[in-house]
């Protein structure tokens, strides 16, 4: 892979669970390639290879939370004692209820984004996860689930479970297994995508990762050198800067990949002697946590459906 199929990769896989409508269960190539200033048949042909390689394990569908009535999204990082704390801290989570994504960093850190209620709720959770481990615990932010336009009904529903693992099934698969016409089918996930309900992305195997390393710096700067500090730092390394956000005053959390292990220290090494910078911390990317299956999600999306036949 080269700089501009991760760059590809980045905009498919790392969507927050934000529900921006789209209409397709791809985000589109040719608004990923006017984004990055490529070519759409370029854009087109790259991805097909990913899929083909493995390198893009499978498409996921998140059905929009707020329909269960969880409200707020935080992301936390836990750092454990060791490391083996941390491994028992992983498979704990694998089987947590509310938990929407979990990463494994190299080292002792994991951070994990959990779902609730409210963000008092969710920080209590969190607060009981890093008490029963002995973690230490800081929040990367917060932010209010956008509310769908509708709440779709038991055929929604029906559909939402049959792509929850293969986001991308052909139509007339669908259409044989729901007993409904293709046409039907299609006007559904659009629908679904149209209307905030359902969220496509794509899912990275890990393994077939060699050669590419994704990590995080988490930047403590003065607040009127921050801007400076985004911009010197997009200017130096360009594509392989792929996100940049604020996760409290004066903390950035910029996002890069390299092609070499050395590149991270370096890339470090040189963001602390940035005018403005008065801390930084490395993170490198290991996995995503998969949860066990059927996990929450799909509970929640079975007593969905059960509901609605009830209510026929």
């Amino acid at each position: 892979m080269d700089a501009k199929d991760v760059r590809i990769f980045c905009e498919i896989a790392f969507k927050d669970l934000d529900y921006d409508s789209f209409t397709d269960r791809r985000v589109s190539p040719l608004a990923i390639a006017r984004k990055l200033g490529l070519d759409e048949k370029t854009v087109r042909m790259r991805v097909k290879k990913m899929e083909d390689d493995g390198f893009i394990k499978y498409y996921q569908a998140m059905p929009n939370l707020a329909l269960f009535q969880l409200k707020n999204i935080n992301t936390y990082r836990f750092e454990a004692l060791n490391i083996v704390t941390k491994h028992r801290v992983i498979e704990y989570v694998r089987e947590l209820p509310f938990i929407i994504e979990a990463i494994d960093y190299m080292w002792q850190v994991v951070s994990v984004s959990i779902s609730g209620t409210s963000s008092e709720e969710i920080d209590q959770a969190a607060s009981e996860l890093a008490s029963r481990f002995e973690l230490y615990k800081w929040i990367l932010g917060s932010r209010i689930i956008k509310e769908p336009i509708s709440s779709g009904d038991g055929l929604d529903w029906q559909i939402i479970r049959e792509l929850r693992y293969n986001a991308l099934l052909g139509i007339k698969e669908l259409s044989k297994s729901l007993s409904i016409t293709p046409r039907m089918v299609e006007y559904r996930i659009r629908k679904l995508l149209g209307s905030d309900m359902l969220l496509v992305r794509a899912i990275i195997n890990t393994q077939r990762q060699q050669g590419l390393i994704f990590y995080e710096l988490e930047i403590s700067a003065d607040e009127t050198k921050c801007y400076s500090v985004v911009k010197r730092l997009s200017e130096v390394y360009a594509k392989k800067l792929w996100s940049v956000r604020p996760v409290a005053a004066g903390v950035l959390l910029a996002n890069f990949f390299s092609f070499t292990l050395a590149e991270p220290e370096e890339v470090y090494v040189n963001t602390l002697k940035l005018d403005g910078v008065r801390s930084c911390s490395l993170f490198i990317f290991k996995e995503t946590i998969e949860p066990e299956r059927p996990n929450w999600i799909d509970d929640l999306i079975e007593q969905k459906i059960a509901l609605s036949s009830k209510s026929r």
